[in-house]
């Protein structure tokens, strides 16, 4: 098949629709297909922002031999990652796309950059699938949620086939309107280079991250809306409990500043460490060096950092908010209830103080991960397109 991804979040911007994007086709080409990738423009910045090369000639943009067409776009002002673009909502389509003549076009996101692969969809009369990968409403004030959540049932509902990270995403999309044929299907977790350390690799990656106590970690963005302050003031409780523990945040985000005034106000300032942006070679490292990982979003709908954390063996202390249930077992995770640090900080006392309960945990987190293979998830998205291309033909036809 030829298969022509779509999304308003692409290369080189940090984050986890790219993430998926990028390891779903990559399984993809490796099984024979091929793909094109339709994305906004970035600017040399936003390149130097990922550290990552700016492509110096158009034929240069492409990821492992994938093509990436650009569509004209701006700044996002007060964008979430620093790097987000708007594309015009009537942007001409990229020359090169009628040449590849995909049979199928898939859309990550209902704006500038999907309306332009719903516009593509009907002029190549081609199946178009999506997927919605968060609930978007979130990101808006309350007076306008509404109309954004009827905006992503209308955008999803020119799609043959959609799916989510989540089953309650889909049924959300339903009140709203939506109508079309859609169901849960999980992102891919590339995780082979997350694993259980070894002792002696544990000892020496404490000692160069200058841990000496026990160790909560979270990895990803530090934007408001990750709720990362409901972690410090858990850690003002910890710390009662566990004289030496520290909080350790990687990423970047929004939110730094005024979570560094919070620990500094609740008297742990030496307690909490922000490391930023880690390398993907420093990344997996700072994983095996904790002891238990935490995500108190409550926008996530899956989330890459949760499965790099399950690969390395560390159980977790997730929010009850958006897709984190669905990726919750209870085997090496616990639950709390959104916004409480006094839940946050019994669930993670229980791991810190048990080490055999943290060993076993630590074990069913590494082989729950597993079901999240790139090779499993990209063959059921293989099925899913063949399904719906012969469904479009079969109406075709009759």
């Amino acid at each position: 098949m030829k298969i022509a991804f779509f999304s308003d979040n692409f290369y080189p911007e940090l984050s986890g629709i790219t993430d998926t994007i990028i390891t779903t086709t990559k399984e993809l080409k490796r099984r024979g297909h091929e793909i094109l990738y339709v994305g906004p423009y970035y600017s040399p910045q936003n390149y130097t922002l990922a550290n990552r090369q700016f492509p110096q000639r158009p034929e240069d943009d492409a990821i492992d031999g994938m093509r990436i067409l650009r569509l004209p776009s701006w700044h996002m002002p007060l964008s979430p990652t620093g790097q987000s673009r708007i594309v015009p909502a009537f942007a001409a389509l990229p020359d090169g796309l009628r040449a590849f003549a995909p049979d199928l076009i898939h859309t990550h996101s209902p704006y500038g950059v999907g309306l332009a692969a719903v516009r593509a969809a009907r002029r190549l009369a081609v199946p178009l699938v999506g997927t919605n990968h968060t609930a978007i409403e979130d990101f808006f004030p309350p007076g306008m949620r509404a109309i954004m959540r009827r905006w992503d049932a209308h955008y999803y509902n020119h799609c043959d086939f959609v799916s989510a990270p989540y089953a309650r995403l889909i049924e959300r999309m339903r009140t709203a309107g939506f109508a079309k044929p859609g169901r849960a299907v999980s992102n891919p977790a590339d995780v082979h280079e997350f694993m259980l350390p070894t002792p002696k690799e544990r000892a020496e990656h404490r000692e160069a991250f200058g841990l000496t106590g026990p160790t909560l970690l979270y990895a990803g963005r530090l934007g408001v809306e990750k709720r990362v302050d409901v972690m410090v003031r858990a850690t003002a409780l910890l710390v009662k409990q566990f004289p030496t523990f520290t909080f350790v945040a990687t990423g970047h985000g929004a939110a730094r500043r005024s979570l560094e005034r919070l620990a500094q106000r609740l008297g742990i300032g030496t307690h909490v460490r922000f490391t930023g942006y880690l390398s993907r070679a420093a990344l997996p490292h700072v994983y095996q060096a904790a002891d238990v990982f935490g995500m108190t979003s409550t926008s996530d709908s899956q989330s890459l950092a949760l499965m790099q954390a399950y690969a390395s063996g560390l159980p977790a202390v997730l929010a009850r908010a958006r897709g984190l249930p669905d990726y919750a077992p209870k085997e090496c995770s616990f639950l709390i209830e959104p916004g409480d640090a006094k839940a946050f900080a019994e669930a993670a006392a229980l791991v810190l103080g048990d080490e055999s309960r943290r060993a076993q945990m630590s074990v069913a987190a590494a082989a729950y991960v597993t079901r999240f293979d790139p090779s499993l998830i990209a063959g059921e998205w293989e099925r899913i397109y063949l399904d719906t291309i012969s469904a479009r033909a079969a109406r075709s036809s009759s």
